[in-house]
């Protein structure tokens, strides 16, 4: 589809063959993703910033599609070492990360809904 078809598709609320769609290309890719995750970070023993951000890309696809994450065990070590870092591991032990309000900030609505 053209980006003014997809558009058009969003705003008219066709959420889950959007949904299905995306799941899709997440089942697709996290295998990718599991190849890549051998090491303790992205980089070696140490995080960086890029660590960060896969990170949060995984995790924002965690809380959508947890299932995707199966069968995924380099994916799921990664992100919990992640999570032990000293630094990090009040934050995620945290009710507001716990919440959820940190993805797009608390103005943003799923699915229109508040």
């Amino acid at each position: 589809k053209q980006w003014y078809q997809r558009r058009v598709a969003i705003t008219a609320g066709d959420h889950e063959f959007l949904k299905a769609r995306f799941a899709h290309r997440v089942g697709e890719r996290l295998p990718k993703f599991e190849k890549i995750l051998t090491k303790p970070f992205l980089i070696g023993d140490k995080p960086c910033y890029v660590d960060f951000l896969m990170y949060e890309i995984l995790d924002h696809l965690r809380c959508f599609l947890p299932e995707k994450f199966e069968g995924h065990e380099n994916i799921k070590a990664y992100m919990a070492r992640f999570e032990d870092l000293p630094n990090l591991k009040d934050w995620f032990q945290s009710d507001k990360y716990k919440e959820g309000n940190y993805i797009n900030a608390p103005m943003a609505a799923w699915h229109g809904k508040e």
